[in-house]
């Protein structure tokens, strides 16, 4: 980095520790990681540069003893994962419902396809678990009402509402037999299994698709959308501003509030404090989310926060 960098860093830190009434070394998870959002940074990359100071910035000011706070606030590694969450929304390319779907007719396997509509309907889990866990035996249509019982990889189970296409979709997917919908020379054949996403090829029974399954279907989709800074929380947090409009489009006042965000929070299973908290930072979702975008593209809202 760059001095000027350096300074621009503090300038920005320094705003937010007037406003804190403490110094960055004081801060705790939430409010460095509202510093890393104000810091605006166009790509993961840059913003990588940030965290990476500032965490030795603090482990300076632990040793020489200016703070107390010695609890771990940063992820221990820095992936571009975790920084891409705090990359500038203006620079970010997001997508309507209308706009997936229509990409997701050119998916030659549909297994590609229907992961990006999960995605956008809040199933994602740690290595895409939620995912490649579903079978049909975990979704239910309620009269009317579509749930689906989500599995991660760490056995822990939530329940949620999906669409009733994207039921339909995984219902379709457990049915077919290869990864062309049309018979052609080379392709792939499903193994005999209860997942709803199978492996092609596989010899055996019930062989669960990796978390690299869904690396090549964002690989797939970032030459299809022609958006090369395509990841899973840029088609997640599309589908949080869908669902935004969901839950409001028929109340006459369309106020988006506290109760609308712990709604989203749920679904979508992100913006909690920590991962075994129940505590929503709304700060974390508001900068998450585009509220010109939902606007402009499903319909006017107001903000109630």
């Amino acid at each position: 980095i760059t001095v000027l960098t350096y300074l621009s860093l503090f300038n920005k830190a320094t705003i937010l520790e007037n406003q804190k009434n403490k110094d960055i070394f004081d801060m705790n998870k939430v409010e460095l990681e509202e510093l890393f959002y104000s810091l605006k940074s166009p790509s993961p990359q840059s913003i990588s540069a940030s965290i990476g100071f500032l965490g030795r910035y603090i482990d300076w000011a632990i040793m020489n003893g200016y703070t107390n706070n010695r609890s771990q606030r940063l992820p221990s590694i820095i992936d571009m994962e975790y920084c891409s969450k705090f990359v500038y929304k203006a620079s970010i390319v997001r997508y309507t419902r209308e706009q997936l779907l229509t990409y997701m007719q050119l998916f030659e396997d549909q297994r590609h396809a229907v992961f990006l509509l999960c995605l956008f309907e809040g199933i994602k889990g740690e290595g895409y678990s939620e995912i490649l866990n579903l079978k049909m035996e975990d979704l239910k249509d309620d009269n009317g009402v579509f749930l689906a019982k989500l599995t991660n990889s760490k056995g822990y189970n939530r329940i949620i509402e999906i669409s009733e296409e994207l039921y339909w979709r995984l219902d379709r997917l457990d049915k077919i037999s290869s990864t062309s919908s049309q018979p052609k020379q080379g392709q792939k054949y499903f193994s005999d299994s209860t997942y709803i996403f199978k492996k092609a090829n596989a010899k055996g029974e019930d062989i669960q698709l990796r978390a690299s399954f869904g690396n090549r279907a964002l690989d797939l989709a970032k030459s299809i959308f022609d958006n090369s800074n395509l990841i899973a929380s840029t088609i997640q947090v599309s589908g949080m501003m869908w669902y935004i409009w969901e839950l409001l489009k028929n109340q006459e006042e369309k106020i988006l509030n506290k109760e609308i965000l712990e709604k989203v929070a749920s679904k979508y299973d992100t913006g909690y404090v920590n991962k075994d908290s129940n505590y929503v930072s709304y700060s974390i979702l508001q900068h998450k989310l585009d509220f010109d975008f939902i606007k402009t593209n499903y319909g006017l809202i107001n903000i109630g926060l």
